[in-house]
């Protein structure tokens, strides 16, 4: 089967899953809780998949309707892991740490039908973790070595068991940073495919409209800007919270990177090969997200920029 395909074929799977959630709450309860229920298998999967369900309902409908799924199926899942003998904090930690932040992502994106707010939002949430993180914890390297230590000890045998912890042992300085990143990561990317499935049944074209347009709020550069000061100037050492932030910061324009290499091709009319070499070479190569981040910052201040000039000029004219 060619590739066009395929691509319709799982549009029109979407659409009918879509349907199928919209139609009552009973069933968006049960496709999260069957997503949740498959990640206790498949680690990752609830971690990246089991927000999808809530963000498109809220998306869809409205709040209420998105933090009812939430709390249904925190109880549907609670209770099936009581009955198997499983810890039902699975389902809390999901609640809190996935659904909820997921759920405010989409109100955010809902009301302001804009996804530079929403991915701002998404930054938020994963600044308040680190933020928490240097507070609470007294001494974040020696934390996470023991966690890592710990996950070792259960993963691996003896034998590679030291070599294996000498390596990880070196990132423990990097680790808040990285659970933050992936923590917006899940949120930003969950969110917005939320959107793209909502686009795709109800606003075709929707979702493009918004991506090409994303536009982050110019103080986040000059803080960006600051953080580079105070590295180069060697007061950002690893695992500190400036450097945290910055990587955080990275991230974040990553997705504005994203949009302005989509919004370059569809303005030029290029061939979509362009974009999947850009995703193949994301994958074969994940050092790729910092020139995307560093392209997405130099667009922002480009954009700021020349909507300053816009401003003045229709200032002048009044």
């Amino acid at each position: 089967m060619s590739l066009p395909g395929i691509a319709v074929r799982v549009q029109d799977m979407m659409r009918k899953l879509g349907n199928y959630i919209l139609a009552g709450r009973f069933q968006a309860v049960f496709v999260t809780s069957l997503l949740t229920l498959l990640g206790l298998v498949i680690p990752l999967f609830s971690y990246v998949f089991s927000g999808l369900v809530p963000a498109f309902v809220t998306l869809r409908l409205n709040a209420v309707a998105g933090m009812q799924v939430i709390i249904g199926s925190l109880l549907l899942v609670s209770v099936i892991t009581l009955l198997v003998g499983m810890n039902p904090l699975v389902a809390v930690a999901l609640a809190i740490g996935v659904w909820t932040p997921i759920w405010l992502c989409a109100n955010v994106l809902r009301v302001t039908k804009d996804q530079g707010k929403c991915l701002v939002t998404a930054w938020a949430c994963s600044l308040v973790f680190i933020i928490l993180m240097h507070l609470l914890v007294k001494d974040l390297d020696i934390w996470w070595t023991d966690w890592l230590k710990l996950w070792v000890e259960q993963v691996f045998d003896a034998e590679q068991r030291t070599l294996i912890e000498d390596r990880l042992l070196k990132v423990a300085p990097l680790m808040t940073a990285m659970v933050a990143a992936g923590l917006f990561v899940n949120l930003a990317a969950t969110t917005l495919f939320g959107r793209w499935w909502q686009a795709s049944l109800f606003y075709q074209g929707g979702f493009r409209k918004e991506f090409h347009a994303l536009k982050l709020p110019r103080v986040l550069i000059l803080l960006a800007a600051a953080v580079f000061v105070l590295l180069l100037l060697g007061k950002a050492p690893q695992g500190s919270l400036a450097l945290d932030i910055l990587v955080l910061l990275l991230f974040l324009y990553f997705f504005q990177g994203l949009a302005t290499i989509h919004r370059t091709v569809a303005v030029r009319k290029m061939a979509r090969g362009w974009l999947v070499g850009l995703y193949l070479l994301l994958l074969l190569l994940p050092q790729a997200i910092l020139f995307l981040a560093c392209l997405g910052m130099v667009d922002s201040a480009l954009m700021q920029r020349l909507t300053g000039k816009r401003n003045d000029k229709s200032a002048g004219d009044d």
